[in-house]
């Protein structure tokens, strides 16, 4: 299977078609804007361009979006999808439209993933398949999932050069990235939101520089991402919450023992991540 359709080419879609392309995939892209085609094309990282992904459609053995998750929904109702092909989609959530998105692809067979990774800048120029060296790679199959097409999934985390890629069930997906993702999305907003000061930039070191990165947001999707998986971030700010609010506890009660117990917690689970996966 080595005909790639890739609908959007963002940051992600865009970085996709360049590292597939490198790697003998014929890939056809699809995006609503004209410039982005045209940057694709020069950069060879498709051999053609269109804003309508019929003109790709019979011809392509797998389809990639890289779109929002209820642009995906919108998408699928419009086409008809043979029983030889592979949908999938890069989305950071699955239960919001996985089930539905299913069925809505018969008699292709869908099979959803997700790439760990990513940069705070958006759009096609800053496209770089480098960012997928060795970053996590989640393929969250359904029960209606082939399991040829998780191979085939799997095949592509591969080329691109993932280096962790696992099966994972689409509600525990959600779950963790829920804790990983959405939340530390969260806490750098606030972190930056709180800011009172007026000269914060003459006072940066590594560990704001670090922890604010991801401020950087693109808020249209995040303001998707988060809405769709509010249920688990709730639960996930709560406990954070609950830590934050320890700390802030043993400073008022000059409690250093209850300091030093979260410091070392915190100091020994880290630890205790494997690096190879962050």
């Amino acid at each position: 299977m080595k005909t790639i359709t890739i609908v959007g080419l963002g940051l992600i879609g865009a970085s996709y078609a360049e590292g597939l392309s490198k790697k003998g995939y014929t890939i056809y892209g699809v995006d609503t804007n004209i410039e982005t085609l045209e940057y694709a094309l020069s950069k060879k990282m498709i051999v053609e361009g269109s804003k309508e992904l019929a003109d790709f459609l019979p011809k392509s053995d797998i389809i990639i979006f890289a779109i929002y998750p209820q642009l995906i929904l919108n998408m699928l109702k419009k086409y008809h999808f043979n029983e030889k092909q592979i949908i999938t989609d890069v989305c950071g959530i699955k239960m919001e439209y996985l089930e539905e998105a299913t069925k809505l692809v018969l008699p292709a067979n869908y099979c959803s993933h997700h790439p760990m990774a990513g940069k705070e800048k958006v759009g096609i120029k800053f496209a770089d398949a480098n960012i997928f060296k060795g970053a996590n790679f989640l393929i969250t199959p359904t029960l209606d999932t082939k399991e040829y097409s998780i191979e085939v999934i799997k095949k592509l985390g591969e080329d691109l050069g993932f280096g962790n890629i696992r099966l994972v069930d689409p509600v525990y997906h959600d779950k963790m990235i829920g804790f990983t993702s959405t939340l530390t999305h969260a806490i750098a907003v606030g972190l930056v939101n709180s800011d009172h000061f007026i000269d914060t930039k003459e006072f940066i070191g590594d560990s704001y520089r670090d922890l604010t990165r991801i401020a950087m947001i693109n808020e249209k999707l995040w303001i998707e991402l988060f809405f769709a998986n509010k249920n688990n971030l709730i639960e996930h700010l709560e406990n954070f919450e609950n830590e934050i609010n320890k700390i802030k506890k043993a400073l008022i009660n000059d409690d250093k023992n209850l300091l030093e117990d979260s410091f070392k917690k915190a100091t020994r689970i880290r630890r205790g991540m494997d690096k190879k996966c962050l």
